[in-house]
This record gives structure tokens, C-alpha cells and sequence, in this order.
């Protein structure tokens, strides 16, 4: 056994905290492991000496162009086994593909309207019922994601989506969380003479993986399901799921990113358990983390999707549950769980 741990576009292992632990547990495991440089043509001979072929995304476009150029290569011409494998991976940052993915398999959903078309995304905004949720196709922590109350403000979305296009963050909107409303005018005006300074090139991004590509021609309209302070993010790794509640910030609507969190088991909705373990089965999820709320019947249904996850907070979990729906008390890394899958190594020491 050997495993090819894949580096990321620059040569280093990011997100740095999850990609670390897993070479901290395959040292302390003895597991032999190389680090496949992509800017180096040597990856090749080094690929064909692996068994494994092991990768984590970031957020950034290139590192999605990048495992998706090396995956068929590492499976196909090496017979590598890869993590993540194609079904987990496919859907990652990709807010249309997950809607897609969900409703054509007859899972229940926020009610979703995706439109390729200025005229269509008009057409529905004049015939529709506010307020309105809308998104972008690729957003994190609830950026990308603003809440709208009028015609006119869905309009100047879509006519910023369907000419110019937009980046990180830039989704206009007062529910912006970069917004004037929500950040106050002296927080704004820093951030703005900082946008300026970066595209003018006398400061560098401060983010890492910010090579978002534009988007532009595709918008999601969702269907706001009010009442919901919190949502339940279920993380299912094989036959586990980790599961905490999250709290919307203070006067919003999103939990994603809000840092509230409660791990309490007692407070789980375990109808919200079973579906994520039904739809991981299913689709032959190795890892997936689900975005549950709740609808008017007070019914769970599925917000978004993402086999990338915050480790930090799936290690404070208390426990997991089985597909039987039993309790197993213990904390313990995600990743530690992930290669005993991957490896098939069910006595690994954890770190």
C-alpha cells in the first residue's frame, strides 16, 4: 500500500488543518505516503508507484480543474483507488448540480427555479411571491446568498448576472453580508478602498483559493421557508453521521458560517439522520455533509450539499449515529473515519 497524497495548485497541502491530520494519522500509522506535486512532471512515475490516490478540494476553481484533470488518469490508466471518487466529488461547489442531483432522485428539496435565460429569470420574477431566496451556483459561508423582497431587486441580480458576471461575494443585495445594511458605512468604505487596491495590484488577496472564476448566465431562485432559527448539518462519513445544529446570525436568515453552533444529540432531528444516510446510500456518497431545514409542515427538507466540511466542529461532536439509528459516544476526527474507510484499515490508531 502507498498513497498519493495530491498537493494542491500551489504545491502545498490546503485547507491545511484537514489535509494535515491526514497525513498526521498516516504517520503515526506508518502508512506509506507521497506528496504528488502537480507543477512537477515527476507526479507521473510517482502516481504509478502509489496504490491510493488521496485529495481534498479547497474552494478555488483551479483545484476542481485540477483533481478532475488527474482523476480519470490516477483510475483509469493507473488503477489507482481515489478519494474522493467521482460520485462524491461531481457536486462539490456546485449549487446547481446538487439541485439537479437531489430532485431527479426524488429526494425532498427547498423548492428550486434554475434559469440559463434573462428572459425566463425575469419572467418568473414578475409571477412570483416575495421574499425570495437567491443564490449563485458557487458560494461558502453564506456568501453568494441574499434574500429579496421586490421585482426590483431580483432584476438588478439578473442583470448583473446576465452581462457582466460577478466573483466572490459580490451578489447585490441589501442581505449581502458584505452589504452597507450589514457591515455600517466605515466597515464598507474600508472594504471598498481594499477591492480597489487589490484590482489595482497594490495589495494582495486575502483570501486563499480567491481564484473564483466569474459566474454569469445561471441563477437559483429559492423558495424562503420562514421560521427556521437554525438549520441541522448532518455529516455522514460510510455508515456514520455526525449531526449539530447551526443558528442563523443575528437579524438573518443563514446559519452557514454563523460560528453558532449546538452538537447537543438530544436536539437532532432524526428524520434528518435517516434521510442523509438514504441519500448517501443511494448516490454512493463516501463523505457528504446535508443542509437541513424546515418547511411549513415542518417537514426537513435538503438545502445544499458538500462532501467538504468544517473538521473542527464534526470533532466536538459528542458521538455518531449508525443506519440503525443507535448512539456511539466518542469524538474522534473526520478524517480519522475517512481512511479507515479509503484504506480499508479498521485498527488504525488515531491522533
Amino acid at each position: 500500500m502507498k498513497v498519493g497524497f495530491l498537493l494542491n495548485s500551489d504545491s502545498r497541502s490546503f485547507p491545511i488543518g484537514y489535509s494535515e491530520k491526514f497525513r498526521e494519522i498516516m504517520d503515526l500509522n506508518a502508512i506509506p505516503y507521497v506528496l504528488i506535486d502537480p507543477n512537477s512532471n515527476a507526479m507521473f512515475d510517482e502516481l504509478a508507484d502509489c496504490t491510493h490516490f488521496l485529495f481534498r478540494h479547497s474552494q478555488g476553481d483551479t483545484d476542481m480543474m485540477l483533481y478532475d484533470s488527474l482523476f480519470y488518469i490516477a483510475k483509469n490508466i493507473y488503477n489507482l483507488k481515489c478519494s474522493p471518487d467521482y460520485e462524491t466529488y461531481w457536486p462539490y461547489e456546485n449549487k446547481i448540480k446538487e439541485y439537479y442531483l437531489l430532485r431527479s432522485s426524488g429526494f425532498p428539496v427547498v423548492e428550486t427555479n434554475v434559469f440559463w435565460d434573462y428572459d425566463l429569470a425575469f419572467k418568473f420574477l414578475k409571477t412570483s411571491s416575495f421574499p425570495l431566496v437567491v443564490k449563485m451556483y458557487k458560494g461558502a459561508s453564506s456568501h453568494n446568498v441574499v434574500k429579496i423582497k421586490s421585482v426590483k431587486e431580483g432584476k438588478r441580480i439578473i442583470d448583473r448576472i446576465f452581462n457582466e458576471g460577478l466573483r466572490f461575494g459580490q451578489l447585490p443585495g441589501k442581505s449581502n453580508l458584505f452589504s452597507l445594511s450589514n457591515i455600517g458605512f466605515p466597515a464598507y468604505v474600508r472594504k471598498k478602498i481594499r477591492s480597489i487596491l487589490v484590482f489595482l495590484g497594490f495589495l494582495r488577496r486575502g483570501i486563499p483559493y480567491s481564484e473564483w472564476q466569474l459566474q454569469k448566465d445561471a441563477i437559483i431562485f429559492q423558495k424562503f421557508l420562514p421560521g427556521n432559527t437554525f438549520d441541522t448539518r448532518v455529516t455522514v462519513i460510510g455508515k456514520r453521521a455526525f449531526a449539530f445544529r447551526r443558528y442563523v446570525r443575528a437579524n438573518d436568515f443563514r446559519a452557514s458560517g454563523s460560528g453558532l453552533i449546538d452538537t447537543n444529540p438530544v436536539e437532532i432531528d432524526l428524520r434528518c439522520i435517516s434521510l442523509a444516510f438514504e441519500v448517501s446510500e443511494r448516490l454512493k456518497f463516501e463523505t457528504m455533509a446535508y443542509d437541513f431545514i424546515y418547511d411549513e409542515e415542518r417537514q426537513p427538507k435538503i438545502c445544499e450539499i458538500s462532501y467538504c466540511f468544517d473538521h473542527r466542529v464534526v470533532r466536538n461532536c459528542p458521538g455518531y449515529w449508525d443506519e440503525q439509528l443507535s448512539w456511539h459516544e466518542g469524538q474522534n476526527w473526520p478524517q480519522y473515519y475517512q481512511l479507515i474507510d479509503f484504506l480499508q484499515l479498521e485498527d488504525l490508531q488515531t491522533v
